[in-house]
This record gives structure tokens, C-alpha cells and sequence, in this order.
């Protein structure tokens, strides 16, 4: 009898923990847009298998995106303005899928989490990189691609995507989150439906995906509200801080695939 109320116990504090872990998560997709993964998944697997940990996450992020997408207020220009980066980055992520199987992926992690953090540093140098207006839609096709095929073969969408949209001179905060909601929305019905297919996303693993919707959602709620509170030169600070966690993040799993 104790080992059952120990079972309970344990699996009480697994829930607990991985709850916390989505809330947090959720907190820093409110508030940045981004960032869910890198600090929800490394929490999770700290409780769960990491495949499992990774799953469970479809269901969130793709209500997250869709959701944010949705709330924009001038989607329509969104979608405009960014519709190439989004037909680029689908066309990226079938070539990355399809060269998954004859590539290690360690190294394409270890380059790409090299130039991210490169790039991390240039935009704090006086020779940061920067797209004009006239620029933002063949930029998009290049960085669309670029993503897809990193995505594609590593589940890695967001680094490539982040470059690509604070670059641009005139995106602001709010402009950011819509965008790169939009984007997410283009790689991860994909990237779900795929999880779907190949029956990695069923049974228990479904179910848990579904519920963890919920507190992804409080927690953005709250972020949406601290949003409101960040000026734009400290929501540009957080967001390449993102991205040098991320390409730290990068590193680190080449180094230990």
C-alpha cells in the first residue's frame, strides 16, 4: 500500500512539475512570441523521456500560434507582406525532410548554432545586420528556405526566423509576434500533422498534448499583459537573448548527438 500512494505521489509531482514547466513557457510566448521550446522542452525531459517531452508540445504550440495569429490586428498584412517567407519556408522544410535521412544533423546544429550567435553578437556591433522595406519579402525567401531546411532536419524552425524578422528596421514589438506567429503557423500544422501520420502523436501522448493547451494558455495570457509593460529596446534586448540561448542550445546538442 505505501508503494501505491508513493506511485501517486510520484506521478502527482511529474504532472505538477511538467504543468509549471508549460505555464512558464507559455508566460514567454505571450511576451515575446517566441521561446516556448527552449525552456518548456529542457524542463520536461528533466521528468519525461525527451521524445516525449518534444510531443507533447505539438498541440500547444500550434493553438499558441494559431491563436496569436488570429489576434493580430491587421493579418491581412501579415499575410501580404510575409506570404513569400511562408511558401519559402514550406518549400525549405520538404528539402529538409528529404535529405533528414543522408545527413547528420549534429553538424548542420553546430553550424547553424555558430552563425546565430555570430549574428547575436554583429546586432550588438555598429555593423548589425539590417533589411530595408524594399527587402523584406526576398529576404524572406531566402531565410524561408533556410529555415525549412534546417527545421526540416532538425524540428529547428524559430533561430533562422528570429534573424530574419529583427533585422528588419521598422518591426516593432507587436509587429514581431504577429509575423513570426504567422510563420510558426506555416511550419508547425506540418510539423503536427506529420507527428500525427507517423503515430507518434496518439494515445496518452494526445491526450497529454491536449491538456497541456491549458496552462500554455494562462500563461500567455499573463505574457500578452507584460508585453504591454516592456519597452521596444529591452523587447529587442530579450529577443537576441533568445537567440543566443538558442544557438548555445544548437551547440550543445551537436556536441552531445
Amino acid at each position: 500500500m505505501p508503494e501505491y500512494f508513493d506511485l501517486i505521489s510520484d506521478h502527482a509531482a511529474v504532472v505538477l512539475w511538467c504543468g509549471l514547466a508549460l505555464f512558464c513557457g507559455g508566460v514567454i510566448k505571450g511576451t515575446l512570441g517566441v521561446g516556448t521550446p527552449l525552456l518548456t522542452v529542457p524542463m520536461m525531459a528533466l521528468v519525461l523521456p525527451a521524445q516525449s517531452a518534444v510531443t507533447l508540445m505539438a498541440m500547444p504550440i500550434l493553438v499558441a500560434n494559431l491563436w496569436q495569429a488570429g489576434s493580430a490586428r491587421n493579418l491581412a498584412v501579415v499575410i501580404r507582406r510575409f506570404f513569400p517567407a511562408a511558401i519559402a519556408l514550406l518549400f525549405g522544410t520538404f528539402i529538409g525532410t528529404r535529405i533528414l535521412s543522408s545527413i547528420q544533423d549534429k553538424w548542420l546544429l553546430l553550424v547553424v548554432g555558430v552563425i546565430v550567435i555570430l549574428f547575436t553578437g554583429l546586432q550588438t556591433s555598429s555593423r548589425k545586420l539590417s533589411i530595408t522595406p524594399k527587402q523584406v519579402m526576398p529576404a524572406g525567401v531566402v531565410f524561408g528556405v533556410l529555415s525549412g531546411v534546417i527545421g526540416g532536419i532538425s524540428s529547428m524552425f524559430g533561430p533562422m526566423l528570429i534573424v530574419y524578422l529583427v533585422s528588419i528596421r521598422d518591426m516593432g514589438k507587436d509587429d514581431f509576434v504577429n509575423a513570426i506567429s504567422f510563420l510558426y503557423v506555416c511550419a508547425v500544422v506540418p510539423w503536427t500533422f506529420s507527428l500525427l501520420f507517423e503515430g507518434l502523436l496518439a494515445g496518452a501522448l494526445l491526450a497529454g498534448s491536449l491538456a497541456a493547451v491549458l496552462p500554455v494558455t494562462a500563461g500567455m495570457i499573463l505574457g500578452r499583459h507584460l508585453r504591454g509593460r516592456i519597452s521596444e529596446i529591452r523587447f529587442r534586448r530579450l529577443m537576441l537573448a533568445v537567440l543566443l540561448i538558442s544557438g548555445s542550445s544548437m551547440i550543445w546538442q551537436s556536441i552531445h548527438a
